[in-house]
């Protein structure tokens, strides 16, 4: 019987991973499945689910596995599996629009008049509204560094590995799409 080897700090090597060692699988597991759950419980805002989709994901990174390129580190290409599977399972669930999901706290002001249940709903209601087109009056490269920091609460170097940028570049375009879009909102809002 052979006796399990300790994982290191590492990244898993590639090469062994592709090679389908358990030993690379479980400490990549072991590794990346407590930040991955913190993740994705963000996104789908269930822990039960959370945990499902990075069983999924890791199911899915075993499968995929020979065609990961090495562009990126093995675990950026696991957040960016565990994103896609968990923005999957709230498209068909239904029950959350992702884009309005972590956007609707910068709306949300004190009003000197306790509105009533009914009112709350319909201002509710318009605010989502105005926060989905917002993002969408912006720009695809705006919008995507936005969606990665900002709602998917990536850092800096994944979001530049994800998108092919320098990190000087995502501090920037961050910076000009979170102005392009306090504009619109502030627009909005004054209407």
């Amino acid at each position: 019987m052979e006796i399990p080897q300790p994982c290191t700090s590492d990244d898993p090597k590639v090469d062994a991973l592709k090679a389908g060692s358990e030993h690379a699988f479980r400490c990549l597991f072991e590794q990346e499945r407590e930040r991955l759950e913190n993740f994705v419980r963000k996104i789908v805002d269930d822990a039960d689910e959370a945990e499902n989709i990075v069983q999924e994901t890791f199911a899915e990174a075993y499968r995929q596995i020979g065609d990961f390129r090495g562009e990126a580190k093995v675990s950026t290409w696991l957040f960016s599996i565990a994103r896609h599977l968990a923005y999957g399972h709230l498209r068909t669930s239904k029950r959350h629009n992702y884009e309005e999901h972590e956007t609707i706290e910068f709306l949300q002001a004190e009003q000197r008049n306790a509105p009533t249940a009914t009112q709350k709903a319909v201002e509710r209601s318009e605010r989502k509204q105005i926060v989905h087109d917002a993002l969408q009056e912006l720009p695809d490269h705006y919008r995507r560094v936005v969606q990665l920091r900002d709602l998917e609460e990536q850092s800096t170097t994944e979001t530049a590995e994800q998108l092919g940028l320098t990190e000087v570049n995502v501090r920037v375009r961050l910076h000009r799409a979170r102005k392009k879009l306090r504009a619109h909102l502030r627009d909005r809002m004054e209407r």
